[in-house]
């Protein structure tokens, strides 16, 4: 009697704990976990409905709308007071919002036209001597326009190795892959706090172009040729754009 209440019991418990399986694991007992037989697939879909955005849209409308209206209201304001590179810098801005804006690229060239062509500034090159004084203050990344003009007589009686002439040190030799002769400049930037101001790399100016100094600074030019040359004559060069006199 007692052995059979003990089957009685251990049936009942293992009832139980097969149920409390079949309910965690999806598992009837009598199946094993990797029986794909006793495997109940349970998939639970997680859709996340996607909230329309056109109100968000039609609030970044107005707001580019609203932009272009006070930067071209500022950038006429600048331009009336005679400040073109602040103009222009306002007109950059809205490309950058709205490329699509009409008339604001045409406006750029025409201001970019008049600036390069006010400042006019003179000077005249030595070509017996180096670097000399400067002969103009530039602006990072404000374009200038240069013109030279004239000949001169290039003159030298120096000993010339089979390596030709010295380069390397611009400030005695001549500048490195620049034609001899060519007019060259360099800038200078304003010294720092307690720093020697260092130069920038010699580049060619030639009969003239459009410059975009990479550094604000001095302006010095002469003529690519080694230390100790006996040239003579004179080039006049003019600057237009953004320069200012030294």
């Amino acid at each position: 009697m007692k052995i059979v209440m003990s089957i009685s019991v251990l049936v009942a418990v293992a009832l139980c704990v097969g149920g409390a399986l079949e309910a965690q694991t999806g598992a009837k007992p009598g199946n094993k976990p990797g029986n794909k037989a006793g495997r109940k697939k349970t998939t639970k879909k997680t859709t996340k409905k996607r909230s329309s955005t056109k109100t968000i849209d039609v609030k970044v409308q107005r707001f580019q709308e609203s932009f272009v209206r006070e930067a071209a209201g500022l950038a006429n304001q600048y331009e009336d007071a005679g400040d073109l590179v602040k103009t222009r810098q306002m007109l950059e801005l809205i490309l950058k919002l709205s490329p699509e804006v009409k008339g604001v690229r045409a406006k750029i060239k025409q201001i970019d036209e008049e600036m390069l062509s006010a400042n006019e500034l003179t000077v005249d090159v030595d070509v017996a001597g180096g670097w000399g004084r400067p002969v103009a203050v530039v602006f990072k990344g404000q374009p200038f326009r240069i013109q030279a003009a004239g000949d001169y007589r290039f003159v030298t009686n120096l000993p010339i190795g089979p390596a030709g002439f010295s380069v390397g040190d611009t400030a005695v030799d001549m500048a490195a892959g620049i034609r001899c002769g060519a007019l060259i400049g360099v800038v200078v930037p304003a010294p720092g706090t307690g720093k020697k101001p260092r130069p920038g790399k010699p580049f060619l100016v030639g009969t003239g172009g459009m410059i975009s100094p990479r550094e604000s600074g001095l302006l010095f030019l002469k003529i690519n040729a080694p230390a100790g040359h006996k040239n003579n004559g004179r080039l006049k060069v003019k600057m237009t754009g953004s320069v200012r006199k030294p």
